[in-house]
């Protein structure tokens, strides 16, 4: 089969491999589309991992299922599968985190999910592969994933109804907050990006109003303090990991405020941060990593009610033999949003 292999940043090359043999509480599922995460394309991070088949946000179909796997699922079934799986019974998962739980972090995709056929191991199985419904197309639910990821960190940062939320970043991830934002009754969305067909695109996804801090010649602060009554932001979201974008984030935020960062930065960054700030306004500082099963199943139903358009969320998609292109128009970080590879087998 084939698969799209990184063997350093810049450097992915399509490759044969051996189509994976699967155990009896196994499935195998031939890969229909595979986005394309921001992890795929960030140097440090990817590095770390090479060489590796790159992609954990397929879809696609069960082709083989072990005799004993469960009972659930069948051959033909249309499905969604996350690359990681809690075990449900540690410590971590009976207290909702379940990111930090040891099964969660080393179950995975074998070889990964930009490949024609991944086995889909016990855990993955039983625990986060959905069954997509009839309705749903493969291109919704290549979007469950990472869509997932912004409703996790809705609930990390404590999200309320009627909050006032800034968003700093608009890619994918951003373009999803601010449709999430205005789902779920936000006050006030305000967002900022560098890129004009961005920053449009958001206005159309639910932005009350958004700034290109070049153009303008505002800080992000400024314009958020413009719009808050000069009070901030009750919920900042920062999709950049560089130190300067998240100090820019805390300084948006109002008294009570709440500032999530959402992208992990560099091993080995340092930031300066003023304590007596973050103390007297009472300032919340958290992350959010990835997500678990009952933040995927939030999403599927989501998907379901029509909350994403998918068609603005989703703005290219490459064959297989272009995933290289597809990296490096992610990479980019210009006029696009989602992008998927198409990876289906003959």
């Amino acid at each position: 089969m084939k698969a799209a292999k990184a063997f350093d940043y810049d450097d992915v090359r399509i490759v044969e491999l051996p189509e994976p043999e699967i155990g009896a509480e196994e499935a195998l599922v031939r890969v229909t589309l595979c986005g394309i995460c921001s992890g795929d394309v960030t140097p440090w991070y990817i590095r770390k991992k090479c060489p590796i088949v790159i992609g954990h946000e397929p879809v696609g179909e069960i082709v083989k299922l072990g005799e004993r796997a469960d009972s659930r699922f069948s051959v033909g079934d249309r499905v969604f599968i996350h690359h990681h799986a809690p075990c449900h019974e540690c410590r971590h998962c009976r207290r909702g985190f379940y990111s930090m739980c040891k099964t969660w972090r080393e179950s995975n995709l074998d070889p990964g999910g930009m490949a024609e056929y991944v086995r889909i191991a016990k855990v993955n199985l039983e625990h986060d592969t959905l069954i997509l419904p009839s309705e749903m197309s493969y291109r919704e639910g290549a979007l469950i994933e990472p869509i997932a990821c912004v409703v996790k960190a809705f609930k990390r940062g404590r999200f309320q109804k009627g909050d006032r939320v800034a968003i700093i970043g608009l890619g994918f991830i951003g373009q999803v907050m601010v449709r999430l934002a205005e789902h779920l009754g936000a006050e006030v969305v305000l967002a900022s990006d560098f890129v004009p067909w961005r920053l449009e695109r958001a206005m159309e996804l639910g932005a009350s109003a958004v700034l290109n801090p070049k153009e303008d010649g505002r800080s992000f602060p400024e314009f958020v303090q413009s719009h808050t009554d000069g009070l901030g932001a009750d919920f900042v979201l920062v999709g950049p990991s560089a130190p300067k974008a998240i100090q820019e984030g805390i300084s948006c935020a109002a008294p009570g405020g709440r500032v999530l960062m959402f992208m992990a930065p560099q091993p080995g960054v340092k930031m300066e941060v003023e304590p007596n700030e973050l103390f007297f306004k009472e300032i919340d500082l958290v992350s959010s990593y990835s997500c678990g099963p009952d933040d995927t199943r939030e999403t599927l139903s989501l998907l379901r009610q029509g909350v994403f358009p998918v068609d603005k969320l989703i703005s290219h998609e490459f064959p297989l033999e272009k995933a290289l292109e597809a990296c490096r128009l992610t990479a980019a970080a210009q006029e696009s949003l989602k992008v998927l590879v198409s990876v289906a087998a003959d």
